[in-house]
């Protein structure tokens, strides 16, 4: 799974924002001499080729709106692709896991899910998943994985433009905005909230260089 295209990642919404859920496994799996590709749903359409020439679609769910759009993707995704990998990962993927699979999906990776995606594909590509940590299959649930990771700089390249995003209206002019992501999880356990679930009073800080070079 090193050539363009094997490896596709799909955002479906992330308010209105250039989705670090693509940017940062991206740059996780560059960093390992992967080539994925990112498609976003929100601003993007469904591209029916790239889908049938993966060999993994991996679904970021940051949200609850992302992860019913992603169950309707991943629909079209198995018409045209019936022997790809279909994974949802992100913060409400592990929060749903039973839904997903359901629906067809082939694995779920919840919490520090980076690192844990890029083992994911490394053992797709050896076709041994008997022990692939933090990622639930079928009939065979664990625990996310929750370990401080080493973030490089985000990888926006081959990502649409900011201009195709939400702006900062600021004395009737409209702005280009981005935003990045300087933390994960919470120290906090509300009950209204879907990060404790997930996190249970773990808080991650996303190292200073690699948010202020992003």
């Amino acid at each position: 799974m090193r050539n363009c295209g094997d490896i596709l990642l799909i955002s479906l919404y992330e308010l209105g924002h250039q989705p670090v859920g693509l940017a940062s496994p991206m740059a996780f799996l560059e960093r390992e001499d992967y080539a994925p590709a990112g498609l976003d749903l929100s601003v993007q359409s469904f591209d029916p080729a790239r889908a049938a020439r993966a060999c993994f679609v991996g679904f970021s769910v940051p949200m609850h709106t992302a992860l019913r759009l992603g169950v309707l993707a991943a629909a079209r995704v198995r018409e045209v692709n019936p022997s790809c990998h279909i994974c949802f990962f992100g913060l409400y993927a592990s929060l749903n896991d039973d839904h997903l699979f359901a629906h067809g999906v082939d694995s779920v990776i919840g919490g520090e899910y980076e690192e844990t995606l890029v083992g994911l594909v490394r053992a797709l590509e050896t076709g041994d998943l008997r022990s692939v940590p933090g990622v639930s299959f079928p009939h065979r649930p664990t625990a996310p994985v929750l370990d401080k990771l080493a973030f490089p700089v985000l990888q926006r390249d081959g990502l649409p433009e900011l201009s195709r995003y939400a702006h900062l209206e600021r004395d009737g002019e409209r702005i280009l905005a981005g935003y990045v992501e300087a933390s994960r999880g919470c120290k906090h356990l509300c009950l209204h909230c879907p990060l404790p679930p997930v996190y249970e009073g773990r808080f991650f800080v996303v190292p200073r260089e690699a948010v202020l070079e992003d």
